[in-house]
């Protein structure tokens, strides 16, 4: 079986610096990555067509049957604060369907598996590839504009309509939609022919319990020596950055520290409110970090706070549950469902910032210790979100998928 997986957002899991124009690390590209390496394991061969940035291969190999093909065409170097470089996801497009109308027939595939992330792009890739290839279509969505995606600027806004509709369009046209969540799923079923609840994974043989001298090493590189609380993800609006600066004010006054793991659009704005406050001696914002180190990162935290606008799963919530390291969080989107599960009373109005910092200084006192104990975290994680089980799930499905389509060339 080979699969043609089209992704404008896919890890890079062997660089040690990511270019802030080229949009930082978040659960979307570890996911794609981590779910391509596990089928190619399982013997699946794959051809990814995804942005990459200057100095990575136009095309590598990441396994014997994984390989990755950088996809732009030449665009003006325009900077935006929400997305990084103007137009790259629009360039990811028009190289992907120039390719897969002069190239990509010619070899064979057998099933196209796209993932959405909610960006206009990306969704009407999905619409025309199947139609480009005639082979069935598997959609993960990543980032739901008809469930959870709340715009983010007034360009956002204005597009919502048509990117709904074009969701909508990819929704009906694919054979199979994968969602991360059952709030997804049911509002997609709708318009879906068949639609699977497969939530992201975590390798919990990487994330676990780090060594002590490993956590000891990564706080005194950062220079952490209070207790500390982290955030672990993109900078960006949607994220919730906005709260960090009163948590951190509220924290200091604990002699409790922040700690700020990740890069994005808007981490001039934080630095900014960051210092502005104050607080630069208690705030230590690392930027980005290589993958392998974020399980030290996590675990060097008395807890983890997503305090974010909205979610469609927020895959570093069942890192931190791996690592063992309890999850203070809105109940938005996914968050709800796997916080529901093992801490439900760590979850609090989302915007309630008062709350935040409330069930914040709770953990921090040790009156969740019983139910936020690390090895019942990690216990929900192992039966949840293996690998093993999400990929015999998407294996199940390619096999349908290609079943289907042979009975249909066959009529």
């Amino acid at each position: 079986m080979k699969v043609l997986k089209l992704t404008p957002f896919f890890h890079h899991p062997d660089v040690e610096s990511w270019p802030l124009d080229y949009d930082s690390v978040g659960g979307m590209q570890v996911q794609t990555w981590r779910q391509a390496v596990c089928l190619a394991e399982a013997g699946i061969q794959q051809h990814v067509m995804t942005i990459g940035f200057p100095g990575l291969p136009k095309l590598r190999e990441l396994h014997p049957l994984l390989c990755v093909e950088r996809m732009m065409v030449p665009m003006p170097r325009i900077r935006s604060e929400f997305t990084g470089l103007v137009g790259l996801t629009q360039s990811w497009a028009a190289a992907t369907l120039g390719a897969l109308l002069y190239r990509a027939r010619k070899q064979n595939f057998d099933i196209v598996h796209v993932h959405l992330d909610g960006q206009i792009p990306a969704l009407l890739v999905a619409w025309l590839a199947p139609r480009l290839l005639r082979r069935p279509l598997i959609v993960t969505v990543h980032c739901s504009r008809l469930a959870v995606y709340t715009p983010s600027s007034w360009l956002d806004v204005r597009q919502h309509r048509l990117a709904r509709w074009l969701e909508k369009r990819a929704v009906t046209t694919a054979f199979a939609i994968m969602a991360l969540t059952q709030r997804t799923a049911t509002v997609l079923a709708k318009d879906a022919r068949l639609v699977e609840i497969i939530p992201d994974m975590v390798d919990t043989t990487q994330f676990a319990p780090p060594p002590l001298d490993a956590v000891a090493a990564f706080r005194a590189r950062h220079g952490l020596t209070r207790r500390t609380v982290g955030f672990v993800g993109r900078i960006a609006k949607e994220k919730g950055w906005h709260h960090l600066i009163p948590l951190a004010v509220a924290l200091r006054e604990e002699a409790c520290e922040l700690l700020i793991v990740g890069d994005g659009t808007q981490r001039d704005r934080l630095r900014h409110a960051v210092e502005k406050a104050g607080l630069q001696d208690w705030v230590t914002m690392t930027g980005f970090i290589p993958h392998h180190d974020v399980p030290a990162a996590m675990a060097s935290c008395h807890l983890i706070v997503m305090p974010s606008m909205y979610e469609e799963f927020g895959g570093a919530s069942i890192e931190a549950l791996a690592t063992g390291v309890p999850v203070v969080a809105f109940a938005v989107g996914g968050l709800q469902e796997i916080l529901r599960g093992v801490t439900p009373e760590l979850l609090i109005p989302p915007e309630d910032t008062r709350a935040l910092i409330s069930r914040v200084k709770e953990v921090l006192a040790g009156h969740h210790a019983e139910r936020a104990r690390p090895a019942r975290l990690r216990a929900y994680v192992e039966d949840r979100y293996t690998p093993s089980a999400m990929c015999a799930r998407t294996l199940n499905l390619y096999r349908l998928a290609l079943v289907n389509s042979m009975k249909a060339a066959n009529r």
